[in-house]
């Protein structure tokens, strides 16, 4: 993006005395205006989308493919189906019914802790069960979001992105899981 500025801005004048302020402060006012007022040409590369952010769920290679974004929860890339996200291909969801889609965290503790990071799918919009916390780790799961499907000619698909995007962090205190955007 590169922006250009069209017009001119007239600066003040020093003042000399302390009578030339008065003339001094009005100038400073019109100059302040004249900021104001200027107009800015910006020129930007047309249909160029931002990049979704780590962690949104994205169209895939056909219109029923899916995929998540790469990012990190607790500084561990996920697997999608044993496929690291980043992978060159990525690993993409085929959808056929509606699902969501969540990330899940098995933490053990130690020295130090370790997790292991999956994304995985459900048909409903129900958490996972398996979430637990006990005294050697936990498992919990975080909505990344969903994707809607209306069967047709052609068939629609719908993304839901709950979680806006970003790098996650879980750990587990006393009787509860906490996840944060890292």
């Amino acid at each position: 993006m590169k922006a250009r500025v069209l017009g001119s801005v007239t600066l003040p004048r020093v003042p000399r005395s302390g009578t030339d302020i008065l003339m001094w402060a009005g100038e400073v006012n019109t100059t302040c205006q004249q900021l104001r007022d200027r107009i800015v040409d910006v020129k930007t590369r047309p249909n160029v989308a931002s990049p979704a952010l780590p962690l949104q769920i994205v169209k895939g290679s056909a219109s029923d493919k899916f995929r998540v974004t790469p990012g990190y929860v607790n500084s561990i890339m996920p697997t999608l189906s044993s496929v690291l996200l980043d992978n060159d291909p990525p690993p993409e969801i085929t959808v056929t019914a509606d699902i969501w889609v969540y990330a899940k965290v098995v933490g053990t503790f130690g020295t130090p802790d370790t997790y292991v990071v999956t994304i995985v799918t459900e048909t409903t919009d129900v958490v996972p069960t398996g979430t637990a916390i006990t005294a050697t780790g936990f498992t919990s799961f975080f909505k990344i979001g969903r994707v809607d499907f209306t069967s047709g000619s052609p068939d629609t698909y719908e993304i839901i992105n709950q979680h806006g995007g970003g790098n996650l962090g879980v750990d587990s205190w006393g009787l509860y899981n906490l996840w944060w955007r890292a």
